[in-house]
């Protein structure tokens, strides 16, 4: 897969992710951002970096620390790697 295509579709599995998982927690919706990150840049499939939120932040800091807020981002991410895998994955 070439790197322009990996790179498109690494942008819909984000898409995917973020969708659901502000579906399911309400959190701030900060987009799909991209950058060179090496272990993205070197992988031969779609990858993405998930960020949940910020420590530093008091509401988003309260929230990581909820066992059920977690459950909630990581039903979200499921998912959005699930909806990705039915609908976009090249090898489907």
């Amino acid at each position: 897969m070439n790197s322009a295509r990996r790179m498109e579709l690494s942008r819909t599995l984000a898409s995917r992710v973020l969708s659901y998982t502000l579906g399911a927690t309400a959190a701030v919706n900060r987009g799909v951002r991209s950058a060179d990150y090496f272990v993205i840049r070197y992988t031969s499939v779609p990858a993405i970096l998930v960020e949940v939120g910020y420590l530093s932040h008091p509401l988003e800091s309260q929230n990581l620390r909820n066992p059920h807020y977690l459950d909630r981002i990581s039903y979200g991410v499921a998912r959005g790697v699930l909806e990705y895998l039915e609908n976009d994955h090249p090898l489907q």
